[in-house]
């Protein structure tokens, strides 16, 4: 049985969906086999970042009138991988974001869990998944909580703002510490840091320098794996895809290759 993966962060605009979409690429050109969902029901971005329009979608599936299996695509081929690379979208129809948002009460969400639940049983097992990859909606909402319930891994994807840091702690607090107590795994990256170099030393109260990364482990009580920094020409790019598969020289492509492997070894 592999594993499941879950990104999720306080607030949007970390660079979540980049992240987890170039780290699915990686994993299937290592040979590994690979399904990314697009578990952020209320604003859905992976149609548009690949550019798919497909037959079903996931929201199909959590209504009960398709198989999982019938959701996801098969992107290997198209991208020249030697793993396999499947996806699943979520719709980003007005009115199929609306019916999640407005009209799934607690009840249904909870049957919605229970559905994903053994379907990924199925995925895992009918196509040989090492991984699955949830591309979660950022916030505490009742899907958002259940997708990183659904996870062993859990990736809290953070900018460095009092509000991204506060929140996140809120956050590991208030719910990630209850599923820490179930055997889920939760680890920071800091994406989009500011500078050449990942880690910053900057003064604290007493005059003298730590690190960045060392002064947050100690205030979320949380490792943190990896620190990306912002590169431009990645950030500001009309339509980023995939850069660690198109650049893999790329400084960025070999920041996310790294924390690809760190994540191979949990």
């Amino acid at each position: 049985m592999g594993k499941t993966l879950a990104l999720h962060s306080y607030k949007g605009g970390t660079g979540k969906t980049t992240l987890i979409s170039n780290l699915a690429a990686i994993y299937a050109k290592k040979e590994l086999n690979v399904c990314l969902l697009d578990f952020d029901l209320y604003a859905p971005s992976l149609c548009t970042y690949f550019n798919k329009k497909p037959k079903y979608y996931i929201n199909d599936f959590l209504a009960g009138n398709v198989d999982l299996s019938d959701v996801v695509v098969d992107l290997s081929n198209e991208l020249n991988l030697k793993g396999k690379f499947f996806l699943g979208f979520s719709s980003s129809k007005i009115e199929d974001i609306h019916e999640i948002e407005i009209h799934h009460e607690m009840k249904w969400q909870l049957t919605a869990l229970k559905r994903f639940l053994a379907a990924k049983e199925e995925l895992f097992s009918n196509f040989n998944l090492d991984y699955i990859l949830l591309d979660t909606s950022p916030g505490i909402r009742y899907w958002s909580i259940n997708a990183i319930a659904s996870a062993e891994l859990l990736f809290l994807i953070l900018k460095l703002s009092d509000m991204d840091i506060e929140g996140t702690k809120k956050m590991i607090e208030e719910t990630y510490n209850t599923l820490i107590r179930f055997g889920s795994k939760k680890f920071i990256i800091l994406n989009k840091t500011p500078g050449a170099s990942p880690i910053k030393e900057f003064m604290n109260s007493s005059g003298k320098g730590t690190l960045l990364s060392d002064d947050l482990e100690k205030d979320l009580q949380t490792s943190v794996m990896a620190t990306i920094p912002c590169y431009c020409d990645v950030q500001f790019s009309r339509h980023e895809y995939l850069s660690t598969i198109k650049q893999p020289n790329h400084p960025f492509s070999k920041k996310v290759n790294s924390l690809a492997e760190q994540i191979l070894k949990l």
